[in-house]
């Protein structure tokens, strides 16, 4: 879920003919010296949920990350409505200090969260409503049990004007996080806000930077800026240092019980092809110079295809974001992928987003990375789940972002690996599951 910038500027389907795939994949060999070095095996793995958002969502529209007022057919067949960007959801089971919570694992935001007993849900324009539009899942009870963090607190907004935002305490507690014992973790518990919860989550796992944290010094967040920011090591950095090696790995995927995050490597018997390696990029600070905040890349190339009609973007910057669920490119580029579909996507104004029959023909879509390109999985661009009220079409998995960042979400990272390398080569590499 890519969260706001306060404190630094924002960073910026397939028919299945098997000529296709193999001409653009062959298009572009990947050398030895291309590919990247065996990923270590990592000694703490966590399976993770996969939460498919059958639940009642209240509607948070955000120009961002698209919402959806559509239709979304729960295990009971009864109709609920769903925002596509929370379409799925991958969930962590975290301990914190005796008692253990789900948490919605994010890689485009870095704060590690609870919602408190207690809490005040607002609405987008910051009325006081009902705690159960909010929709959390079970609140945390109690004080930090390593104590609360004086004159600092926690202001966070995701997406843009009109999103999901909370404010709350920063302080110290015990996490046990894929059988890692984190002692003294700085978290912080949401006491108010506006939230699209999903009746499960308790929270957000934050797997980001330290530039992305948002504590800051004194009362006031009506006040906040750059000059009372203060960053600190987020759980994944501190993980990272008693692990060793900085490197996490994400296996999402469509089955439910195929879902992984892993610390300080990728799991034993993980089976996958060629890696492709990119270097995270940098991004400008608001004030000068530069540092990294989102996991930022620059593939070589978007590409997307039917048997009949090739396109490409080049250079487009991305963040590759967990907590997002659609792919989020510019208008002309969404709008693009979308009219390759058979048949047509064809754009709900009401609903901010391309819809398709469910049975559609995606076409093909791929990342380029250093020559290689990782293809989607055709079953990732329509969503199954997400389907117009008055239609019955379902969402595509391509929407538009009206500004940067642009997203590489789970439609991108389903069917694959992503490793994560924050120690000094500070890169991704990602690798389709076998």
């Amino acid at each position: 879920m890519a969260r706001t910038l306060t404190h630094s500027a924002a960073a910026s389907l397939t028919l299945l003919l098997l000529v296709v795939l193999f001409g653009f994949a062959s298009a572009f060999p990947v050398s030895e010296e291309k590919r990247a070095a065996q990923v270590p095996a990592a000694s703490y793995v966590l399976a993770l949920t996969r939460n498919a958002a059958s639940q009642q969502r209240s509607s948070t529209v955000s120009s961002r990350l698209r919402n959806f007022r559509a239709v979304a057919e729960g295990p009971t067949g009864i109709a609920t409505a769903l925002p596509a960007y929370h379409d799925v959801e991958y969930l962590a089971d975290v301990k914190v200090g005796n008692h253990k919570y789900s948490l919605i694992i994010d890689t485009g935001s870095s704060d590690t969260w609870l919602v408190k007993e207690g809490f005040q849900c607002l609405d987008a324009n910051h009325h006081v409503v009902n705690q159960l539009l909010c929709n959390f899942g079970p609140k945390y009870k109690g004080d930090f049990p390593d104590g609360q963090i004086p004159g600092q607190h926690f202001n966070i907004s995701y997406g843009s004007a009109g999103g999901p935002f909370l404010n709350g305490q920063m302080g110290y507690a015990d996490l046990t996080l894929a059988g890692i014992e984190i002692k003294k973790q700085q978290i912080a518990l949401a006491t108010i806000g506006a939230w699209n919860g999903d009746g499960l989550s308790s929270g957000i796992l934050g797997l980001g930077l330290p530039g992305l944290t948002e504590a800051f010094v004194g009362n006031t967040p009506a006040d906040d800026g750059v000059q009372n920011l203060v960053n600190y090591n987020p759980v994944i950095t501190t993980v990272s240092n008693q692990v060793g090696n900085g490197i996490f790995s994400l296996g999402l995927s469509r089955n439910a019980s195929a879902s992984f995050l892993a610390l300080g490597g990728v799991p034993q018997d993980l089976k996958v092809g060629d890696y492709a390696t990119i270097s995270i990029d940098k991004m400008d600070k608001r004030f000068g110079g530069t540092d990294y905040f989102f996991y930022t890349m620059t593939p070589d190339r978007l590409v997307w295809n039917t048997s009949t009609q090739a396109k490409e973007w080049r250079a487009l910057q991305v963040i590759v974001d967990s907590g997002t669920t659609l792919n989020l490119f510019p208008y002309d580029i969404a709008a693009s992928i979308n009219s390759l579909f058979y048949p047509r996507a064809v754009y709900l104004e009401q609903q901010g987003g391309w819809f398709v029959p469910c049975n559609a023909v995606p076409p093909s879509f791929g990342v380029q990375i250093k020559g290689q390109v990782l293809w989607t999985d055709p079953s990732s661009m329509i969503l199954q789940q997400l389907r117009d009220r008055e239609t019955s079409y379902c969402a595509t998995g391509i929407g538009a972002a009206g500004s940067q960042p642009y997203i590489l979400g789970d439609v991108f990272m389903q069917s694959l690996v992503a490793v994560f390398d924050i120690g000094p080569k500070m890169e991704m590499r990602f690798a389709k599951r076998l």
